[in-house]
């Protein structure tokens, strides 16, 4: 039986495995972004420039998130960038002001590949002023107001696909012969990572058969965390850890929540497992704990989304599972239910993109830019609303 996955592994499996299917622009074109006072619908003196309003630390902007749209939505010092699931790159200044298509082309229509914004479904990351994204098994770079783009490195012989993110300064990434994680035709069990600034080769990290079955990895400082698919388990995945300083590999669990569900900091693994509640387990451990249970009437599936100021749980309460009908309920972290808002603004597919800041920002559909915003200050008053980001 296969796993109901949520959303999050199906946005990262639609990015990663889109790249094989889609015409990519070429890794070696230039695309200056160039002044036209005809054009200023995509202009900003913003772009390119560092806000020190509110600087944070490097590692923050060069973190991978381990959120809904992973390698597809970037915060950085100069503003966001969100990549379409149609390949184009958009930039807002703040993440919920407008997002403006991140092309200065004279007369372009923002609708073809031969546009500067269109660099394909590729992940996309940020490290010391610059935005790096991979297509097909090259790294490429631009500068942060979209011009310069130039191709770094290659990974690796071939046009087999690959699923990975950017995280300081490397690209980690897997080889997926068959088509995406998990799937059947994959014959490569290594992790690999590359350092995206220089010249350097990329090395092998982690070698070991469960990464054939992943459906997910992230990374925690010197930890690397797998989320594997177990056969026949509808409900369960298993929590692998990987330290690169001492070399040690355990299983953590195999009653650990879903790909989309889950967030692991400071020795702590924290999960929703569909219409049972919050767990928490203990690294050092390993012991496994309810925090909250949680049953829907409606079962549905749920995400579950960690950030600084709050959990973020999205219903979604159709069957068979689509993006229609999503519920945001959002809970501190003591998992005190503080409101909700139905998002009934979606078309085809779309949703919660990021958080940014005061924001919570929105898509009716991931093909295009973000259009809402919830503004935090709202939550709780009674008064929670979605905004339309205007032009």
């Amino acid at each position: 039986m296969i796993k109901k996955i949520s959303i999050l592994l199906i946005i990262a499996l639609i990015a990663g495995c889109l790249a094989s299917c889609l015409m990519l622009a070429s890794c070696n074109k230039s695309s200056p972004l160039e002044s036209d006072p005809s054009n200023t619908k995509n202009e900003s003196s913003s772009i390119g420039n560092l806000n020190t309003d509110s600087l944070k630390p490097e590692s923050y902007y060069t973190s991978s998130k381990q959120g809904i749209t992973i390698g597809k939505y970037l915060e950085t010092p100069y503003g966001t960038y969100y990549c379409s699931f149609l390949g184009y790159l958009y930039y807002s200044e703040k993440g919920n002001t407008d997002y403006i298509t991140l092309c200065n082309k004279p007369d372009c229509t923002h609708s073809s590949k031969d546009c500067n914004a269109y660099i394909g479904t590729a992940p996309i990351g940020y490290y010391n002023g610059k935005i790096y994204y991979e297509v097909w098994n090259n790294i490429n770079c631009m500068d942060m107001d979209g011009s310069n783009h130039k191709r770094i490195k290659t990974l690796y012989d071939g046009y087999d696909n690959n699923f990975g993110y950017f995280h300081n300064g490397y690209f980690y990434y897997v080889i997926t012969k068959g088509g995406c994680l998990g799937a059947i035709g994959n014959d490569d069990n290594n992790l690999y990572r590359v350092k995206v600034d220089d010249d350097s080769k990329p090395e092998i990290i982690l070698t070991n058969d469960v990464i054939l079955k992943m459906s997910l990895f992230t990374i925690d400082e010197d930890n690397i965390y797998i989320i594997a698919n177990i056969p026949d388990n509808s409900k369960f995945v298993s929590l692998y850890s990987y330290s690169t300083i001492s070399k040690s590999w355990s299983e953590l669990t195999d009653a650990f929540g879903g790909p989309s569900a889950y967030y692991i900091n400071d020795d702590t693994g924290y999960c929703y497992i569909n219409n049972k509640g919050f767990y928490e387990i203990d690294i050092d451990t390993k012991k496994m704990k309810q925090m909250k249970a949680l049953e829907f009437e409606n079962e549905g599936i749920c995400s579950a989304l960690y950030y600084l100021d709050y959990i973020y749980l999205i219903h979604y309460t159709n069957e068979p599972f689509n993006f229609l009908n999503q519920i945001l309920y959002i809970y501190d972290w003591d998992y005190n239910l503080i409101d909700s808002v139905e998002f009934d603004k979606v078309y085809g597919t779309g949703g919660f993109v990021g958080d940014v800041d005061g924001y919570i920002i929105f898509t009716s559909n991931f093909d295009v830019k973000p259009e809402y915003y919830i503004d935090k200050s709202e939550i709780g008053t009674g008064n929670l609303m979605f905004h339309k980001i205007e032009d």
